[in-house]
C-alpha cells in the first residue's frame, strides 16, 4: 500500500503536474491530496496491522487502494501525454512541458483532467474522514536496512548445516557398486523446510556423483504427477507429441545408461500412477539410481527401494550455530545476555527447522541493525502455542514477512504470480517490480533497478529465494522454497489471482495482478478475464505448444485493459503484434520472446512509458523506424534475434537505455537507402550493462576509424562484448585476409573491467596489445579467425582469466598456445 501512495505523492509533484496546475486551477487540489496522502502514509503501518484483526480497517484499506489506484492511473495520463507531446517538439524546444499545456487543441482534455482531480481529491478526503474513527497511530516509514556483505555467505555455507551423517549415508547408496538392478529409488521424507531439496542438491551436484552417472536430470514434481510432463522433463524438451512418441524418445535417452534422476517434491500417493512412471524408468543400466523428495511417509514407503531417510529437526547445537550464523555480525555470539537467553528460547520453539531458525535469526539481526534492544516480543508470540510444528513454521516466516519493510512486502507477494519450484531471472524480475511502481528511491543518484537489486538482495538474505545460480560476475536467478511460496499467496489476497487447471475460485473485481498457466495443448488464449479493467499486470504463463494469438485477442486486451504495466505472451507462437497495442500506454514491461515475430507494428512506439521490451528469440528482421519515441527505454533484449539485419536510427537518443544486447552494422549503402544507424550511436549509450554482441563489422573496412565512434572504452559497466565481423543473420561472408580487421579492432577498445570477449570472423594476422590490459577479463573465446597467426605478448597479465576458447582458427600453433597459457584452469583449442 505504502508503495502506491508513495507512487501517487511522487506524481502530484511531477513536472507535467505542474505545469497543469498553474494553467488549469489545479493547484489546490493537488496540494490537498499531497496533504492527505502524507497524513494516510504515515498510519498506514497500524492500519496494515490492525486488517489482520479487524474487518473495518480491512474495508478501509480496500477503498483506500482504490483510490490510489485510479489517481496512480490519472497522473500516469498526464505524465504520458506531456511524454507524447515531448518526442512531437523534440527538435523545437526539448523538453519543455508546458509547451503541451499551451497548446489550444488540449483545453477539451486538460479540462476534463482537471475535472477528474477534483473528483478523486473528494473520493481521497471521504477515505480519509473515515480514517479518523480508527484513531491510528503515526509511524513514519523506516528506511531499507543496509545489506551486509557477510550475508551472501548464508545461501551458501550452511546449507547443509546438520545434514552429514544423511549426506553420507545417500552418496554410500549412490556410489555402491554391488547394486544390480535397473533402477533403485531413496525417498528423502519430512515436512516443509527441514531442508530435503538442499539436502538433494548437495549429493546431486557431489564430485564423485557426477563422475558415476552418464546422465543425471532433476525434475520438479510439486502438485500434479503428471507421466507424460515428467518424462519431457527428462527429455529435456517442450513438444506437443503424443504420449507414445514420448515414451519412445525416453526409451532412447536411457536405455542402459546408468542415470540419476531427482523427482524433487512429489505429492503423489496413487500406486497405479507411480507404476507408470516407473516401467519408463527401469531399462536404464544397472546401479540407476532416483533420489525422491516428499513430505508423505506414504509417498517415501510407497515409491521406495531403500528404507526412507526421515529428516528429523537439527539438535540444539546445530541450531543455535545456525541461529548465530544469521543473527550476529561474524556469527559471535552477542554480549547481550538478555539477548541470548531470547535467542535461545525463540530456537528452541523452532523445533530444529533450518527455514524458521534463518527467518527469525535474521529478523534478530534486522532490529539490533536498527538498535531495538527490546525483542521480548518475540519470543511471547502467540504462535509459539500452537502445538503442530508445521503451523508454528509459517508462523514465523509470516513474522518474518511483516517485518519487511513495506516496498519489499510487494515484491515478494508479486512472486506469487509464478508457480512453485518457477525459476525467477533476477534481472527481469527486478524489471517487473520497477515496472509496477514497487520500487522506492529517495536517492536521485541511485536508479530504481539498483535499489530494486538491493531489495532482491535482502529478500535472499532473509531466506525468502533461495537455490541460487550464478554468473561469473553475479546472480543469474533463484526460486522459492514452497512454503515461501504458501506466504507469498497467503499476503497476496485477492489482488492477485493464479488461473490454473482445476481451480475453482475466480478473480475478485478487486484483482490487479492476474497470471494464467495450463499445462495442456488444446489451451486457448482466454477473454473472461477482459472484465477486470484495472489489472495492472497480465502473465500468460502457460505451457501449451500449439495456441496462437490473434489480432483480436490484442485488440479486446488494449481496449479494455488499458491500466496494464506488464505484459508477458511469451513462448505462445505469436507472429504478429496488432496496431492497437499502441492503446496500452501505462505498459512499462512488455515481453515477447520466444514467439516468431519478423516485424514490430509502428504504433508500439506509441507506448512512451515502456522500459523493458525483450524480443529475443524472435526471427525479427527490423526494428521500429522511430523508436527513438521510446524515450523511456532502457532495456531492449534482442538475444539470438540472428535474422536481425539493421539497426533504427535513432537508437543513439535512447539515453537511458542500460540493455542493448544486440546491435548490426549496415553497410554504406543500405544505410543510405534505409536511413539505418552508424556505428557512432553506441557512443551516446554509455549506462549499458551486461552483454552486447555488435556484427557487420566487416562494414566498417572502408572506413576503420568509425569504430571509435562507439565509444566502448567509455562503458565501464558493459560485461561481456562480442565482436563478429559477419552479420549473424548471413555468415561467411568473404574469406581473404584483410589489415583493415586490425584496425578496426584496435578502435574496438573496451573498459579495462570487461568480464568477456568474444572475437569471431576477424582477418587480421595480430590481435591489438590492449587485450593485455583488461586485468578483469575472465574468459576470453577466439573463432574463425583465418589469419590470426599469434596472440598478444600482454597474454600473461590477464591473472583473472579462467577460460580460453579458441575455434578454427589454423595458423595459430596449438602448442605454442598450450605452452603460452598453460597456468589457466581452463583451454579449448579445436
Amino acid at each position: 500500500m505504502d508503495a502506491i501512495a508513495g507512487s501517487v505523492f511522487q506524481g502530484l509533484t511531477s513536472l507535467a503536474l505542474e505545469e497543469f496546475k498553474l494553467l488549469w486551477n489545479a493547484k489546490h487540489d493537488a496540494e490537498r491530496m499531497k496533504n492527505t496522502i502524507l497524513a494516510i502514509r504515515a498510519t498506514l503501518l497500524d492500519a496494515e496491522t490492525r486488517a489482520n484483526n479487524n474487518h473495518q480497517v480491512s474495508f478501509w484499506l480496500s477503498r483506500l487502494k482504490d483510490v490510489l489506484y485510479d489517481a496512480d492511473d490519472l497522473l500516469d495520463d498526464l505524465s504520458t501525454e506531456a511524454l507524447r507531446r515531448g518526442t512531437m517538439t523534440r527538435n523545437k524546444v526539448a523538453k519543455k512541458v508546458w509547451i503541451f499545456f499551451s497548446k489550444s487543441n488540449q483545453v477539451v482534455h486538460n479540462l476534463k483532467m482537471a475535472h477528474k482531480l477534483r473528483k478523486l481529491r473528494g473520493r481521497l478526503d471521504e477515505v480519509d474522514d473515515e480514517k479518523k474513527k480508527f484513531h491510528l497511530i503515526d509511524h513514519p516509514p523506516k528506511p531499507l536496512p543496509l545489506l551486509e556483505q557477510q550475508t551472501d555467505s548464508f545461501v551458501q555455507e550452511d546449507e547443509i548445516t546438520g545434514r552429514e551423517e544423511e549426506k553420507d549415508l545417500i552418496l554410500r547408496y549412490l556410489l555402491d557398486s554391488n547394486v544390480k538392478s535397473s533402477v533403485s529409488i531413496i525417498p528423502i521424507v519430512g515436512f516443509g523446510g527441514l531442508g530435503k531439496t538442499t539436502l538433494a542438491q548437495i549429493v546431486y551436484n557431489h564430485v564423485d556423483v557426477q563422475k558415476h552417472f552418464g546422465l543425471k536430470r532433476w525434475v520438479c514434481v510439486s502438485d500434479e504427477f503428471d507421466v507424460k510432463q515428467i518424462a519431457q522433463k527428462i527429455l529435456e524438451e517442450k513438444s506437443s507429441k503424443e504420449m507414445e512418441e514420448v515414451q519412445q524418445d525416453l526409451r532412447k535417452l536411457i536405455e542402459g545408461k546408468k542415470f540419476l534422476i531427482v523427482l524433487d517434491n512429489v505429492w503423489n500417493e496413487d500406486i497405479e500412477v507411480w507404476y507408470k512412471m516407473r516401467c519408463l524408468l527401469t531399462i536404464g543400466g544397472e546401479g540407476s539410481m532416483i533420489i525422491v523428495t516428499t513430505r508423505s511417509k506414504k509417498v517415501g514407503k510407497m515409491m521406495g527401494t531403500y528404507p526412507p531417510i526421515i529428516l528429523k529437526g537439527l539438535d540444539s547445537e546445530r541450531s543455535w550455530d545456525l541461529f548465530c550464523r544469521m543473527a550476529f555480525e561474524g556469527s559471535k555470539e552477542s554480549n547481550d545476555k538478555e539477548l541470548l537467553e531470547i535467542g535461545r528460547d525463540v530456537v528452541k520453539k523452532c523445533g530444529g527447522v533450518p527455514l524458521a531458525i534463518r527467518a527469525v535469526g535474521r529478523l534478530v539481526y534486522d532490529k539490533t541493525l536498527e538498535e531495538i534492544t527490546d525483542l521480548s516480543y518475540l519470543r511471547n508470540c502467540e504462535f509459539w502455542k500452537e502445538d503442530k510444528l508445521e503451523k508454528r513454521i509459517f508462523a514465523v516466516l509470516k513474522l518474518s514477512y511483516d517485518h519487511l519493510p513495506s516496498p519489499m512486502k510487494n515484491c515478494l507477494a508479486f512472486c506469487s504470480l509464478f508457480p512453485k519450484d518457477f525459476r525467477f531471472e533476477k534481472e527481469t524480475l527486478i524489471q517487473m517490480w520497477v515496472a509496477e511502481g514497487f520500487i522506492q528511491s529517495t536517492n536521485k543518484i541511485r536508479c530504481e533497478e539498483d535499489v530494486g537489486n538491493e531489495y532482491f538482495m535482502n529478500l535472499l538474505s532473509r531466506s525468502f529465494f533461495q537455490d541460487v545460480l550464478r554468473y561469473s560476475y553475479g546472480i543469474q536467478s533463484c526460486k522459492m522454497h514452497d512454503l515461501i511460496h504458501d506466504l507469498a499467496q497467503f499476503v497476496a489476497k485477492d489482488e492477485y489471482f493464479i488461473i490454473k487447471e482445476g481451480k475453482k475460485e475466480s478473480a475478485k473485481e478487486t484483482t490487479r495482478h492476474l497470471s494464467y498457466h495450463v499445462p495442456r495443448n488444446d489451451w486457448e488464449v482466454p477473454t473472461s478475464f477482459l472484465k477486470f479493467k484495472k489489472l495492472r499486470t497480465m502473465l500468460l504463463l502457460t505451457q501449451a505448444f500449439s495456441c496462437r494469438m490473434d489480432h483480436r485477442v490484442f485488440d479486446l486486451v488494449a481496449s479494455k485493459l488499458k491500466s496494464l504495466r506488464v505484459l508477458s505472451l511469451k513462448n505462445l507462437r505469436i507472429t504478429e503484434i496488432s496496431e492497437s497495442i499502441g492503446k496500452l500506454k501505462h505498459l512499462r514491461f512488455f515481453d515477447l520472446s520466444c514467439n516468431d515475430i519478423i516485424q514490430l507494428p509502428r504504433t508500439i512506439t506509441k507506448l512512451h512509458n515502456l522500459q523493458t521490451l525483450n524480443l529475443s528469440l524472435n526471427p525479427i528482421r527490423e526494428l521500429p523506424r522511430d523508436i527513438n519515441k521510446l524515450v523511456s527505454l532502457m532495456h531492449l533484449n534482442l538475444m539470438y534475434c540472428d535474422d536481425l539485419e539493421w539497426m533504427s536510427s535513432g537508437l543513439g537518443q535512447l539515453t537511458s537505455l542500460r540493455t542493448l544486447t544486440y546491435f548490426v552494422v549496415d553497410d554504406q549503402e543500405m544505410h543510405e537507402k534505409r536511413g539505418s544507424a552508424r556505428i557512432s550511436e553506441l557512443g551516446e549509450l554509455n549506462n549499458l550493462r551486461g552483454i552486447l554482441t555488435i556484427s557487420g563489422l566487416k562494414h566498417l573496412r572502408s572506413n576503420p576509424v568509425k569504430a571509435e565512434s562507439a565509444r566502448l572504452q567509455e562503458k565501464q559497466h558493459l560485461q561481456e562484448l562480442l565482436y563478429y565481423w559477419d552479420t549473424l543473420h548471413s555468415p561467411n561472408g568473404e574469406l581473404s585476409k584483410d589489415a583493415f580487421d586490425e584496425l578496426i579492432l584496435e578502435e574496438l577498445q573496451p573498459h579495462h573491467t570487461i568480464k568477456g570477449l568474444s572475437i569471431t570472423g576477424f582477418r587480421g594476422e595480430r590481435l591489438p596489445e590492449w587485450i593485455g590490459n583488461l586485468v578483469q577479463l575472465q574468459y576470453l573465446r577466439l573463432q574463425d579467425c583465418k589469419y590470426l597467426m599469434s596472440l598478444p605478448e600482454g597474454l600473461h597479465n590477464l591473472t583473472a582469466l579462467q577460460s580460453l576458447s579458441i575455434h578454427r582458427c589454423p595458423l595459430l600453433a596449438a602448442d605454442d598456445v598450450r605452452q603460452k597459457v598453460a597456468h589457466l584452469p581452463n583451454v579449448d583449442i579445436k
